[in-house]
């Protein structure tokens, strides 16, 4: 299981360095997710959650790890039900209004969750 934390670790790390330094582009890389529509997108979420969740005992913080997991099944579960466009509109303020200090802040965010996964790691 510690393959699967290490494909997240530079996955996060790799995604959060593109935030930084193409901030153009990876806004436009986000939008075309999107186009995948929330119904796919739940689905992708809820898979990610159960391998966070599988794989936490590789890890020497695996509690931490099942939180993570737990909060993305239930992003994947928001995603799927969305009640009144909740997240068309927050995802919309994400990619449309925020400015790029702060879609590169959140770049450095991914950056040290990435960084501090991989040194978790059992």
């Amino acid at each position: 299981m510690q393959w699967i934390l290490y494909a997240f670790s530079l996955a996060f790390i790799a995604s959060g360095v593109y935030m930084i330094l193409y901030t153009d582009n990876a806004r436009d890389l986000f939008r075309q997710f999107i186009q995948l529509g929330f119904k796919t997108l739940s689905v992708i979420a809820v898979i990610i959650g159960l391998l966070f969740l599988v794989s936490a005992s590789a890890s020497h913080y695996p509690w931490f790890l099942r939180i993570i997991g737990i909060f993305t099944i239930l992003e994947g579960v928001l995603l799927y039900l969305n009640p009144q466009d909740i997240m068309g509109k927050i995802y919309g303020w994400f990619l449309e209004e925020t400015s790029d200090q702060t879609f590169r802040a959140s770049g450095i965010i991914t950056v040290i969750f990435g960084t501090a996964l991989i040194s978790w790691i059992a």
